[in-house]
C-alpha cells in the first residue's frame, strides 16, 4: 500500500471537521522519513545481554513439516534481505517456532527461554502510574503512537549478537536488531523511549513501553504537540506505524483507566466479570459463589449477616427456593466485591499476584497485589471456552487461562516479577519444558516477555478465580453469536465491513430492509453496521453468520480448507468450519468445487476408492488369466547384495517364478514385470497384490 493511503487512513480516522483533518494530514506528510513504511535503526542505543553463566547453551531444532519450513525460509529470506539477521557461527542456538496469527499466517519466533532464565534481569523502572494520571488532568485530546516494529528499530550490541543465534532447517542465523522475546527488552525499550522524548515526557506526552501517549488540552496546541514528538522520533531515527497509531481521540483506556474530557473514570471492564455474574440457579451455584465472596470477607463490614439468606439456602433437607431477600443479599456482596476496600487502584512499584483456574467451561482470573500485609484485587476476568478449547486437555485449558490472564493484564504486568498462582501443579513443569505438545510450546513463547513465577495451590484455597472459570452460561438468552468470530475469520471486521459497502448483491439487502421488507428482516440482522444471516436454533435461540462480500469468498476458501491450521479438509469438513461463523449464496458449491480443485489434495491425498468387498475364491479356467504378485523380505543379503525376492503364482497352474532383488521400488518390480513376465508369457487379464506401493504408483 502506498504511502498516501496510510496518510488517507489516519486523517479519516480521526474525528476531526474538515479543516482538523486538513491540518492533521499536513503535519504528518511534514515527517515523511518518521512516517516510512519500514522499520528505521537508531543509534541512541544497543540492546545488551548479560549472563549469569557464559556456557553457550545449544538446543536442536523442533521437527517441522514441510510446509512450516517452506514458511521459515521465506521469512528467513526476508529477514536477510532487510539486514534484520545475518548467518552466524556462534556457539549458541535457539530453536525457531512457527505461531499462529488470527488471519491464519505464522509468525516466526525464537524459542529464547533457556537464554532468558540464565540473563541478569534490568531493573531499569516503569513509569508511576499515579503520576500519569495526574499529568492527564485537563486534557481533552489524545492520540497514541505505535512505533513500526519497535524493537527492530533498535540494534543489538556486538557482543551479544551471538547469544541471539537460533538454528533452522537452512542454517545458523543471529540477529542485527532486538527480537522478539528476550527477557529484558521491554526494559531496553523503555529506556529508549524515554531518552528519545526527554523533556516532553510529562508536559505533552508519556510513554509506557511501545505505548506514547500525546495529550493537550486544545486541538491546536495538539497539532504542535503531535509535531514535537515526532520532530523527537525523526530524530533518533525512529519510524511510526500509521496503520495502528490513533490521533485526536477525545476518550482514552489507559492501564485501566478511562480518561477524557470529563476526568479520569476506572475502565468499567476491570469488574465485568462480577457486575455480569448471573444470579445462582441451585445450591451448586450459590455455593461457587459465595465460595469467591468469602475469599475476600475480612474486607466485608458485616459479611455474615448480608449472606444469611444465600446460607440458609445450603441447609440440608431445604429445598432451593429464590427469595427476594436472597437477590438482595446477592446483590449487596456483588457491590462490595467492585468497590473499595477489596477494589483497589494498582501501584507498579507493588509485585502483582494473578491467580488464575480453568473449568470445562470456562476460564477466570483475579489480579491482585499485596500491600503493608494487605491484599487487594486490581481487576476480575472470565469468559467462556469455545468449542475448539472445551475439547482441550486440563492441562492445555489451565495453560491457557495463565496465556489469557497475563495478555489480558500485560500492561501491568510487563518489565515486572510477580507471581502466577494456579491450582494445577504441572503447570510448573509445562513453562519451562520443551518436550511438550506444540500447542503449550507455542502458548510458552507467547508469555515469554513477562518474568514471573508459578506458585501451586490446591483448589479449594484458589476459590474466586474457581468461580469465576465456572460461570454458568444462561439457558434463557435467545442470542447466540459465535464468540469465535472474530478470532476465526481471517479477515479483519473492518475489512468486512469495507467490502460489504462495495458488494452489489449485499447492498441490495441493505436497501429492501431499510425499505421495511419483511422477508430480508427475517433472514438478516445488522450488527455493528454489518450485516448478518440469521439461523434459527432450537430453544428460540439465534445464530449469526457474517454475509461475506464476493471479493472476500477466495481468502475464507483458501484459509478454511488450505491454511496450515486447516490442514486440508474435505467438502464436508471445510463447509462445516465456514458455515459456523460466514455465509454467502451458494456457499456449498463453491466449498465442493474449492475442495474438487485443490492441486496439493489431488496430489498428496490417499485413494478415497469403495473398500474392497469379503474374501473369496477366484475363478480362474486357463493359465495366465490371473497372476498373483508380493514381495518377500527381509532376507539374508546375497554376494549380489539382493534383499527381496519379486514373487509371482498363476492361479490356473500354481506355478511360482521368484527374481532377486536389491531394493523394492516400484521401478524395479515394473521393470522386472516387463522383462520377465509380459515379453515371455504375455500380459495376464488380472494381476492380484496386496496394492503396497510399489504396485499402486
Amino acid at each position: 500500500m502506498d504511502i498516501q493511503n496510510f496518510f488517507d487512513n489516519a486523517v479519516n480516522e480521526a474525528h476531526l471537521p474538515a479543516d482538523g483533518k486538513y491540518q492533521l494530514r499536513k503535519v504528518l506528510e511534514a515527517n515523511p522519513q518518521v512516517c516510512a513504511l519500514k522499520p528505521g535503526r537508531t543509534d541512541v542505543l544497543q540492546h545488551h545481554i548479560y549472563l549469569t553463566q557464559q556456557v553457550p547453551i545449544k538446543q536442536r531444532p523442533y521437527r517441522m513439516s514441510p510446509i512450516k519450513q517452506a514458511v521459515v525460509e521465506k521469512q528467513l529470506e526476508e529477514m536477510l534481505s532487510a539486514g534484520i539477521v545475518e548467518p552466524s557461527h556462534s556457539g549458541w542456538a535457539s530453536p525457531v517456532v512457527l505461531v499462529p496469527k488470527k488471519d491464519g499466517s505464522l509468525r516466526f519466533c525464537v524459542d529464547y527461554r533457556k537464554v532468558n532464565a540464565i540473563t541478569e534481569s534490568d531493573a531499569y523502572p516503569l513509569p508511576n502510574i499515579t503520576e500519569i494520571l495526574e499529568s492527564l488532568s485537563g486534557a481533552a485530546i489524545f492520540s497514541t503512537i505505535d512505533l513500526n516494529s519497535g524493537y527492530w528499530q533498535v540494534a543489538m550490541n556486538p557482543e551479544s549478537t551471538a547469544k541471539t543465534a537460533f538454528i533452522t532447517p537452512f542454517g545458523l542465523f543471529q540477529f542485527n536488531v532486538m527480537p522478539f522475546g528476550l527477557k529484558n527488552a521491554p526494559a531496553t525499550f523503555q529506556r529508549l523511549m524515554e531518552t528519545v522524548l526527554g523533556e516532553l515526557r510529562g508536559h505533552n506526552c508519556f510513554v509506557y513501553i511501545d505505548d506514547i501517549i500525546i495529550y493537550s488540552p486544545t486541538i491546536e496546541q495538539h497539532f504542535l504537540d503531535i509535531q514535537s514528538v515526532l520532530n523527537k522520533l525523526q530524530k533518533a531515527g525512529l519510524t511510526i506505524n500509521l496503520k495502528k497509531s490513533k490521533f485526536c481521540l477525545q476518550e482514552l483506556t489507559f492501564l485501566g483507566h478511562v480518561v477524557g474530557i470529563q476526568g479520569i473514570s476506572a475502565d468499567p471492564n476491570k469488574v465485568e466479570a462480577i457486575r455480569s455474574y448471573p444470579v445462582p440457579r441451585n445450591l451448586k451455584e450459590v455455593q461457587r459463589f459465595l465460595g469467591l465472596a468469602g475469599w475476600y470477607h475480612r474486607f466485608v463490614p458485616h459479611f455474615s449477616q448480608i449472606a444469611e439468606p444465600l446460607n440458609a439456602l445450603k441447609k440440608k433437607g431445604k429445598a432451593f427456593h429464590w427469595t427476594p431477600c436472597c437477590q438482595h443479599a446477592f446483590e449487596q456482596l456483588k457491590i462490595s466485591l467492585m468497590t473499595p476496600p477489596i477494589l483497589g487502584h494498582p501501584n507498579l512499584q507493588h509485585p502483582f499476584i494473578v491467580y488464575t483456574d480453568a473449568s470445562e467451561t470456562g476460564l477466570g482470573a483475579v489480579l491482585t497485589q499485596r500491600d503493608q500485609g494487605k491484599e487487594e484485587v486490581i481487576a476480575y476476568a472470565s469468559r467462556a471456552l469455545n468449542k475448539a478449547e472445551v475439547n482441550y486437555s486440563a492441562t492445555e485449558k489451565e495453560c491457557l487461562a495463565v496465556v489469557w490472564a497475563l495478555e489480558k493484564w500485560q500492561h501491568y504486568l510487563e518489565h515486572k516479577l510477580f507471581t502466577v498462582v494456579t491450582d494445577h501443579s504441572a503447570l510448573q513443569w509445562v513453562m519451562g519444558s520443551t518436550k511438550t505438545s506444540s500447542r503449550l510450546i507455542r502458548w510458552a513463547l507467547r508469555l515469554q516477555r513477562f518474568d514471573f513465577i508459578v506458585e501451586y495451590r490446591k483448589g479449594k484455597l484458589n476459590v474466586a478465580p474457581d468461580a469465576l472459570s465456572r460461570i454458568p452460561i444462561s439457558v434463557s438468552c435467545n442470542l447466540y453469536a459465535s464468540h469465535k468470530e472474530s478470532e476465526d475469520l481471517p479477515i479483519s471486521l473492518d475489512k468486512i465491513w469495507e467490502e460489504q459497502h462495495k458488494d452489489s448483491a449485499i447492498m441490495k439487502i441493505l436497501q429492501t430492509m431499510a425499505e421495511g421488507d419483511l422477508n430480508s428482516k427475517e433472514q438478516y440482522e445488522v450488527l455493528e453496521d454489518k450485516l448478518y444471516r440469521k439461523a434459527h436454533l432450537a430453544g428460540n435461540q439465534l445464530h449469526y453468520r457474517v454475509c461475506v462480500p464476493g471479493s472476500l469468498i477466495p481468502q475464507i476458501l483458501q484459509y478454511y480448507h488450505a491454511s496450515p491450521l486447516s490442514g486440508h479438509g474435505g467438502i464436508f469438513k471445510t463447509y462445516k468450519r465456514i458455515q459456523e461463523v460466514a455465509f454467502w449464496p451458494g456457499m456449498w458449491n463453491d466449498v465442493k468445487q474449492w475442495v474438487k480443485r485443490c492441486i496439493k489434495c489431488q496430489q498428496l491425498k490417499s485413494d478415497n476408492q469403495k473398500p474392497a468387498g469379503k474374501m473369496q475364491h477366484p475363478t480362474v479356467t486357463h493359465p495366465n488369466l490371473m497372476l498373483g504378485v508380493d514381495i518377500m523380505w527381509p532376507l539374508p543379503c546375497s554376494s549380489n547384495r539382493n534383499e527381496y525376492l519379486l514373487v509371482f503364482i498363476d492361479y490356473f497352474t500354481r506355478w511360482v517364478e521368484m527374481f532377486p532383488m536389491r531394493n523394492a521400488t516400484a521401478k524395479t518390480v515394473a521393470a522386472i514385470f516387463k522383462k520377465e513376465i509380459l515379453t515371455r508369457w504375455g500380459v495376464p487379464d488380472f494381476l492380484l497384490s496386496d496394492r503396497g506401493t510399489q504396485f499402486v504408483s
